[in-house]
């Protein structure tokens, strides 16, 4: 009996000093704030930044994987605090009060459309693999799925992903990601999480993952050989229905023009809309690839009569500006408004709308109006209904857009700057333009500051010493330092500030 407590004692000693003790239990870390908003609505779902009643939850940063060079960089409680998920509590003015690292551990995901998500009293994210290969390289490739409690205190392994740019979605009673051609599903409930995978559908030919949103469309092949149509299905909280069938249009069975090859486009939750191209599969060589809509019901069923043309050409970056008024073409600097056609329309009927500055633009946010985006990592925003408008900057942010989308809760901007690769966070009421005062508006890091004396010692480096933040002394310089910063990107941070102070 003294033996085997000897040894147990040991085997316990070791897991902790060599900094697993989130491998050896994972399941205890908090607690970190309350689980009083478990039942409130979430807001901003599947992105990097996520609240739930009076907390926000976010990613601290974009971190590399290649900064995990041993197991240990990224066990449970040992990962940087650069991408680790923060829970700040959100006072009434809309400020962030008293922040701590809920998941510390990295979050990543090279999928588009790629975030976390709360339900109830879980977070379900990815993060990557802390497993080795027989050289001992850790298999960062490879992506986790986890849930952890919005408290901290308990983590729960989901599943495990081949390549860190599968594409997935987590609803409230499943994981769901496309792998191999087939998508497959892990379900759960608020206790447990199920031990097999159920493969949804195989042979499937391609995908769309959908922003904030659980429902998936996907494509596959007809089953019956003899024809060339494929056909279009949705995935609603983790069960498939046929969108099309090989019965959609009657005649398809001695018609090739009407057995149709889709490609799936875009999909616009607000109003339900699917949009994608479709062409016949005739032999006539004047056959086109055109683009179209479908407003769908509660059920997704499909009715070929109401579907609606917009492009005789197949369009690819779109926003829907409501179904009835057409669609918005930005593959050019200048916007197109594609407006219905008749289904049998050969030619299109457009409306030229704002110039930009040039392609390639990210949208933040937009109303009937103004549209707000990203061009060159700089944020602007035009009037794009209006063909003469100017574009305005109205901020001067280094806003980095290589990674997932930009998020807007409220009246903030949620982004990952572009110098440090932190989160942060801009307020557009801040921007004015009035004769003789234009103020750009200034980012945040999300996750506060600290203040501190810069000072440099004898080998010309910048020494950081953390004061109370009441501290004063008169003819004493103070700095806001980034709290929950790396040791190196602490001192970057710091050595910038103070060049530029000398610089005044």
């Amino acid at each position: 009996m003294k033996k085997f407590y000897k040894i147990l004692v040991f085997c316990l000693v070791v897991c902790m000093a060599v900094g697993v003790f989130a491998a050896c239990d994972s399941s205890k870390y908090g607690p970190i704030g309350t689980t009083e908003y478990k039942d409130r609505e979430v807001v901003n779902n599947g992105s990097l930044v996520v609240q739930q009643g009076g907390y926000l939850y976010y990613v601290n940063g974009m971190d590399a994987t290649a900064n995990i060079t041993k197991p240990s960089d990224n066990y449970f409680g040992k990962a940087s605090v650069k991408g680790s998920i923060m829970k700040s509590e959100i006072n009434e003015d809309g400020s962030l009060g008293k922040t701590d690292v809920v998941v510390p551990k990295m979050f990543y995901t090279s999928a588009s459309n790629g975030g976390f998500y709360i339900y109830g009293e879980w977070i379900y994210y990815l993060s990557p693999s802390t497993k080795t290969d027989n050289k001992s390289n850790v298999l960062t490739s490879q992506l986790v799925a986890f849930r952890t409690k919005i408290d901290g205190t308990k983590t729960q392994e989901i599943a495990t992903l081949s390549t860190n740019s599968t594409q997935y979605v987590f609803t409230e009673s499943a994981f769901i990601y496309y792998s191999d051609n087939t998508l497959n599903k892990v379900g759960y409930d608020a206790s447990k999480i199920d031990k097999k995978t159920t493969k949804l559908a195989e042979e499937v030919s391609s995908v769309l993952f959908t922003s904030n949103t659980s429902t998936i469309f996907f494509i596959k092949s007809s089953e019956d050989n003899t024809r060339r149509n494929n056909n279009i299905y949705v995935c609603v909280n983790g069960e498939v229905k046929e969108v099309t069938t090989d019965a959609t249009y009657p005649n398809s069975a001695s018609n090739l023009k009407e057995q149709f090859t889709y490609s799936l486009v875009s999909y616009d939750i607000k109003e339900n809309v699917l949009f994608y191209t479709k062409a016949n599969n005739s032999n006539d060589s004047s056959k086109v690839t055109a683009t179209y809509g479908y407003k769908f019901g509660d059920d997704f069923s499909f009715d070929a009569s109401k579907e609606k043309k917009f492009a005789v050409s197949a369009l690819s970056t779109i926003v829907n500006l409501g179904f009835d008024k057409g669609v918005m073409d930005m593959s050019a600097a200048t916007l197109t408004l594609y407006k219905p056609l008749a289904g049998d329309a050969n030619i299109n009927d457009t409306q030229e709308l704002a110039t930009l500055s040039s392609t390639g633009a990210k949208i933040v946010k937009m109303d009937a109006n103004e549209m707000y985006f990203v061009i060159s990592n700089a944020l602007y925003k035009i009037s794009y209904t209006d063909k003469e408008a100017i574009v305005d900057k109205i901020s001067e942010e280094a806003i980095n857009t290589s990674w997932l989308t930009i998020s807007v809760i409220g009246e903030y901007m949620y982004y990952i700057e572009n110098t440090y690769s932190y989160m942060n966070r801009l307020k557009f009421s801040d921007f004015v333009q009035q004769p003789n005062d234009l103020q750009f508006v200034k980012g945040e890091i999300v996750s506060g500051t600290r203040k501190a004396i810069l000072t440099k010692n004898d080998e010309d480096e910048i020494q950081i010493t953390y004061v109370a933040d009441d501290a004063y002394e008169e003819g004493v310089e103070y700095f806001q330092i980034p709290k929950f910063m790396t040791e190196a990107d602490a001192k970057a941070y710091a050595e910038a500030l103070y060049a530029e102070s000398e610089n005044e």
